[in-house]
């Protein structure tokens, strides 16, 4: 009867610790994830931005829309961690140079459970619409010029695409 029984906490141990070893490996959580270049990452613009108020240089914040999983399918990016963005190039629209004006946006980091990681992306085109307003010129204190402000509204939905690959920590 000795021998069952010592047998039977064998095979508990057994089953203890290979159920513990299965579970480290379905969690798949090692001490660094990696997500690979390509890998398209969907945010939320929380800051409007204006050509009128902002300027080259600015910084504008995202929301990640959901989890971005590496290829084992665990999650690197969690939903609700933040993007920064930086205004790379802003102009207004003019009658005579450039009617649709320029916005140019750059994701500089992503921030992941309260760390920050610089990053390099492709961002896609980003929606935005102008806001046509006239001004009195100098030239001529009567004649009027219009300026088409290019206006990006908080809310507004952008996706990225990562150049290079991105290690995280995990948690």
């Amino acid at each position: 009867m000795a021998k069952a029984v010592l047998a039977g906490m064998l095979v508990l141990g057994l089953a203890a610790c290979t159920g513990g070893a299965a579970k480290v490996a379905r969690d798949g959580v090692p001490p660094e994830q990696l997500l690979g270049g390509g890998t398209r990452v969907s945010a939320t613009i929380q800051d409007s931005l204006s050509s009128r108020t902002n300027k080259t240089g600015d910084t504008l914040h995202a929301i990640v829309s959901g989890d971005v999983k590496g290829p084992h399918g665990g999650v690197v990016i969690p939903a609700g961690s933040s993007a920064t963005l930086t205004i790379a190039l802003l102009e207004p629209g003019s009658d005579q140079v450039n009617p649709e004006g320029r916005l140019s946006l750059v994701v500089s980091s992503v921030t992941v459970n309260g760390e920050q990681y610089p990053v390099s992306a492709d961002l896609d085109p980003v929606p935005h619409h102008l806001q046509v307003r006239t001004a009195s010129t100098d030239r001529d204190p009567g004649g009027r010029s219009v300026r088409r402000d290019v206006v990006v509204s908080a809310g507004t939905p952008i996706v990225f695409a990562l150049t290079n690959s991105l290690k995280v920590s995990a948690r």
